[in-house]
Order: structure tokens, then C-alpha cells, then sequence
């Protein structure tokens, strides 16, 4: 079974990706910070509106991208669910 950082890191990679470099050989880390950080929030207990403002923050303020809030929402929640799976 793979840690909580390595499933954060996939759900990043695979479902957010606001970069679109999923597929892309040697991009496998590109996203570690950013899990790296929502890990750190959800062992504080953060809840899923801090994780998708934190994401959402990522896109539109570091990346200066168009962020799109739904789908921060949406990884929140997933994110949230790995870690209380994970905390069972």
C-alpha cells in the first residue's frame, strides 16, 4: 500500500494536473511541493475549503494560470478522504 504522500502525490498528477504534464516521462514530480504541503494541511487538520483555496492559490498566484475552483474542491475532498483512509 502506498503512503499518504504517494497517493496525494498521484491524485495531484493524475486528476488536478493544471499543467497537463501527466503523461509526460520525467514529470512524475512535478506536483511533490504542492502534495508535499497538503499532507502538512490535513495532518494540522485542515479541512477541504483551506486545501482548495491552497490549490487554487497554487494555479492562479504561483503558476498564473486561470484556476478553475471546482475541480480544488473536488481534490480537497478527494485529498481529505485518502487521508482518513489512511488514518483508519
Amino acid at each position: 500500500m502506498s503512503s499518504e504522500v504517494d497517493a496525494i502525490k498521484a491524485l495531484l498528477l493524475h486528476e488536478w494536473d493544471p499543467i497537463g504534464v501527466s503523461g509526460v516521462d520525467g514529470a512524475e514530480d512535478e506536483y511533490d511541493r504542492y502534495a508535499l504541503e497538503v499532507c502538512k494541511m490535513l495532518g494540522e487538520g485542515a479541512d477541504a475549503p483551506a486545501i482548495a483555496h491552497y490549490l487554487n492559490w497554487v494555479v492562479t498566484t504561483w503558476m498564473s494560470l486561470r484556476g478553475n475552483v471546482d475541480l480544488d474542491r473536488v481534490i480537497a475532498n478527494k485529498a481529505i478522504a485518502i487521508h482518513q483512509s489512511r488514518q483508519n
